[in-house]
């Protein structure tokens, strides 16, 4: 009988590791490893072209000129001084840094997914469509956050941590840090302004707050080099008053180089646009 017991009290133990073993199994995993959660997007950007002077630091490292095809981790600063930039996400997502800019490279993850935050100065987006469960793209500055599935906008900060959206292609939404739910849609031909501490304004027509506005290329090269030809202008003016036609004509034959063979962009040292 004594033999009949310890068996039992064996098979009992067995089965309370069993059930306590599929219990564990039964438990709700992390929401980044629960299957068809979205996955966390590489946490930076890739170097595509630049002209001028601008300076990254990457983690640990210290102020350098970028390289052509450079990886830029999470927690790089990036700031254009008198230059301009083109980054390129892991969806070929692209993002033009005009002269003044400075950005800090950001780990998108669930709950927060900011690609980056603006601190100052301003930008112009190109942004590939996301569908399905696909996080949106967000991107935050000191006064606003920003969020959109594929559009064409730009986004401005001014030394007061005023933010200024403009949208040239679909839609883009706008709120404000530290007020939840205050937020506005901001549609194609339409803009917004956010500034520390406040609600977003209601948007108006571009033009009414940006009258010089230009809608963006839709290739971001030809983009780049029609604001590289337009600071170029301004250093010419600046310099000499009167911009001659050769040099004009001498730019124009650049730009069209470029965009044909892709490899002939050298790197100027433009100045910001007033």
């Amino acid at each position: 009988m004594s033999h009949l017991r310890y068996r039992k009290a064996v098979l009992a133990g067995l089965l309370c590791c069993v059930a306590i073993a599929l219990q564990a199994a039964q438990k709700p995993q992390p929401a980044s490893a629960t299957p068809g959660a979205p996955a966390v997007p590489y946490a930076g950007a890739m170097v595509s072209e630049w002209t001028g002077k601008v300076q990254l630091q990457v983690p640990g490292g210290v102020l350098a000129s970028p390289t052509r095809g450079q990886k830029l981790p999470a927690g790089t600063l990036l700031d254009t001084k008198d230059g301009l930039i083109i980054l390129v996400l892991e969806d070929e997502s692209q993002i033009l840094l005009r002269p003044g800019a400075r950005i800090l490279l950001r780990q998108p993850g669930a709950g927060d997914w900011n690609y980056f935050e603006l601190l100052l100065g301003h930008i112009r987006a190109s942004i590939k469509k996301r569908t399905g469960g696909a996080p949106p793209f967000q991107l935050g500055t000191p006064s606003a956050v920003i969020a959109v599935r594929g559009t064409r906008f730009d986004v401005e900060v001014n030394r007061r941590g005023v933010t200024e959206v403009d949208v040239f292609e679909g839609l883009v939404e706008v709120g404000a840090i530290g007020i939840p739910g205050a937020s506005v849609l901001v549609e194609p031909g339409f803009s917004t302004r956010v500034g520390q501490g406040s609600a977003p304004e209601p948007p108006i027509r571009t033009y009414e707050i940006r009258p010089d506005a230009q809608a963006p290329d839709e290739a971001m090269v030809r983009e780049f080099l029609r604001e590289k030809t337009t600071v170029s202008e301004q250093l010419l003016e600046n310099e000499a008053g009167e911009r001659p036609d050769t040099e004009i004509n001498e730019l124009e034959e650049e730009s069209q180089e470029a965009i044909e063979g892709g490899n002939d962009h050298d790197h100027d040292d433009p100045r910001p646009r007033h």
